[in-house]
């Protein structure tokens, strides 16, 4: 089925994406806020943080993905993403990153110099297929950050440059 996209989503964007999001995805927040998965309160939390926000739907309405860009100091942006398990479907993931990528281009075309995205190490170390798919993103791998996580876990930042 065919995918769009566009700004501003809707709290019932955010809830219907939460609940669904897969357990890895979960997990990932958990290790980086030390707080338990709630899915009100992260929809609700990402929802309402600063900065421009998009969510990636099937063209019968429903949502596969929110995400957007929060920004740290003038020009630099930390990334989120939630997504269901049906956004990474043969059928779904080339749209899907294809859309990712676009919202990215749009937000270095509009001033930003930097986008940073910082995920648990052990995430890429359970599914290598994220760092390909982080480098199709034209996001590159900077640094592993020991203790990174609220967990004491190593965390690893990866950023794309505007150039």
């Amino acid at each position: 089925m065919p995918i769009g996209y566009e700004q501003n989503p809707t709290l019932l964007d955010f809830l219907t994406v939460v609940a669904n999001a897969p357990a890895d995805q979960r997990q990932h927040f958990t290790d980086l806020t030390g707080f338990p998965f709630d899915p009100d309160g992260v929809a609700i939390g990402n929802f309402t943080v600063p900065g421009p926000k998009w969510v990636i739907r099937l063209h019968d309405g429903f949502p596969l993905a929110v995400g957007g860009f929060v920004p740290q100091r003038p020009g630099v942006f930390r990334d989120f993403f939630i997504s269901t398990e049906e956004a990474f479907t043969k059928e779904n993931y080339l749209a899907v990153t294809r859309i990712c990528r676009r919202i990215m281009d749009s937000v270095l075309a509009s001033g930003a110099h930097r986008l940073e995205c910082f995920v648990p190490a052990s995430r890429i170390a359970n599914r290598p297929e994220l760092e390909k798919w982080y480098r199709l993103l034209g996001y590159n791998k900077e640094a592993l950050h020991h203790g990174y996580c609220a967990n004491g876990a190593d965390g690893l930042c990866y950023a794309r440059v505007k150039h």
